[in-house]
């Protein structure tokens, strides 16, 4: 056991990659009944140096005495320590796509716009290791939607579950009752996973409450819902101004989900269960509007839709689902609400990150919008206005080693064109509508001009054809952005491009 007085802001954690998980319990010891936190932590063993250390915010226990318990001996727990500021972050991450600073991430989690326009993001975090684990939400900020300030954890997990996926809502009206603008995070608890606080658990919806711009999130106590089926979780929260409540979207299991509302944000009532084919996880529910008519899109975790009519107590599919991605890499997306003018997504990408202290990244915000297609409503794709707003030429055609943003269209008749860059290449067959990007197959009308985008950061390519009917995000392996893009037809002329740095 280790005893500490409690002095600085972060207790550090160590994390050895690859070592047997101990089970870290920290208690009160004023109360040495109350469990305070629980970890699972592979610790490093016999001298070993840890891989980083994990950072546990302690200013709310600040003066207080914990006590640490683990089945290793207290030579090796007493590698625990405390610091007044997390360690530096893990080197490679990315500039404009959010990482975090060390440990797994995977999807976004109560985005929230703050009243003075400071985006909140919070997300699925496990940050004693690399890979998927025991469900903590980490957080993040930014003004501009492209350069992130890494924040505290801000929700652990507890006696009632591990911290599953959920949304967030400015509650600038005081609906709930907390204040104007108090920031509400719904979020799954997820017991009996195999967290063993919550082993006997069961997965229910919860309330957390923040004052203070979401920099410290409370649990509130009790449920908002009780369990509905075996692993109902993700809710997604919005405002249905036509019929004047707040809407609740919920999956339930398999391809069934529900729909809820409520007058105060607080109870929550029934009014839909559907189901919907190839659908799972992670529902959005959200409006767009196209040539003055009003569409309503629902969006499941992989990436397929539908589009449909909604009324604030039931939506009504009225086409098949469709697929919005290129590839399998983004996933579990989530809508900001309260956007004005705009319906702005942010997917999870599955990028392993092999060997960078680090795993997952968040793709850049893009800008949703509907238009008609040979098969009916299609959803569009388009990096966010900030980014454009953030450019600086390169007339030169040099890429510095910082995120760029390459621009051309190939022409109809180009023939088998071909993109090469610092890091990778692109093939574009024109006459098939066929390509290639790094693992992922490309798919554009044949024998017409073709507009396309790239955007390099370290670490992730976001890659953006035909005015947004086409984006899929590839893996970047190369230690450098900086080189010469070169941009050719079949015949090997070249073709025109711009080139310009993100700053």
């Amino acid at each position: 056991m280790l005893t500490l007085s409690i002095s600085q802001n972060y207790l550090l954690i160590p994390v050895k990659l690859g070592a047997e998980k101990q089970l870290l319990t920290v208690f009160s010891a004023q109360d040495k009944e109350k469990k305070l936190y629980e970890f699972e932590v592979p610790f490093p063993r016999g001298g070993e140096a840890p891989d980083w250390f994990a950072a546990i915010p302690m200013r709310r226990h600040r003066g207080e005495t914990l006590l640490l318990c683990a089945p290793i001996p207290d030579e090796e727990l007493s590698a625990v320590r405390q610091a007044e500021n997390r360690p530096e972050p893990a080197p490679g991450r990315p500039i404009v796509h959010f990482a975090p600073e060390h440990g797994w991430m995977n999807d976004p989690n109560g985005l929230v716009r703050l009243a003075d326009g400071t985006a909140r993001l919070y997300c699925q975090y496990h940050p004693f290791g690399v890979e998927w684990g025991m469900m903590h939400w980490g957080s993040a900020k930014s003004r501009d939607l492209l350069h992130w300030e890494t924040g505290d954890i801000a929700l652990f997990p507890d006696e009632a579950g591990t911290m599953f996926s959920g949304c967030g809502w400015r509650d600038a009206e005081n609906a709930a009752g907390f204040g104007p603008d108090a920031l509400l995070f719904y979020y799954t608890s997820a017991g009996g996973t195999d967290a063993p606080w919550s082993r006997d658990g069961v997965f229910t919806q919860r309330l957390a409450v923040s004052t203070d711009g979401g920099e410290t999130l409370e649990k509130q106590p009790g449920l908002l819902l009780p369990n509905l089926a075996h692993a109902n979780r993700d809710p997604k929260v919005f405002y249905h101004a036509p019929s004047g409540a707040y809407c609740m979207a919920l999956y339930l299991s398999e391809n069934d989900f529900a729909l809820f509302r409520s007058p105060d944000l607080i109870h929550w009532e029934q009014t839909q269960f559907l189901t919907l084919p190839e659908m799972w996880e992670c529902p959005d529910l959200f409006p767009l509007s196209v040539d003055g008519e009003e569409k309503w899109v629902f969006w499941s975790a992989d990436g397929y839709y539908a589009v449909g009519s909604f009324d604030g107590w039931r939506f009504t599919p009225e086409q098949p689902v469709r697929m919005a991605y290129g590839n399998r890499i983004p996933y579990a997306a989530q809508t900001f609400p309260r956007e004005e003018g705009r319906v702005l997504s942010v997917a999870w990408l599955r990028l392993p990150n092999a060997g960078r202290g680090y795993t997952g990244v968040m793709a850049l915000p893009a800008e949703l919008s509907l238009v008609r297609d040979g098969e009916g409503w299609a959803l569009r794709m388009h990096p966010c206005r900030e980014l454009f707003s953030a450019l600086r030429e390169m007339p030169e055609g040099k890429a510095p080693d910082a995120p760029w943003l390459l621009c051309s269209t190939i022409p109809a008749d180009a023939g088998r064109a071909h993109l090469s860059f610092p890091g990778g290449e692109i093939v574009l067959d024109m006459d098939a509508g066929t390509g290639r990007f790094g693992e992922t197959d490309l798919a554009f009308a044949p024998k017409q001009p073709l507009s396309l985008s790239l955007l390099a950061d370290r670490a992730v390519f976001e890659l953006t054809l035909a005015d947004g009917a086409f984006w899929a995000p590839e893996q970047n392996l190369s230690p450098t952005l900086a080189g010469t893009p070169e941009v050719t037809g079949g015949n090997g002329a070249a073709i025109p491009f711009t080139l310009r740095a993100v700053e």
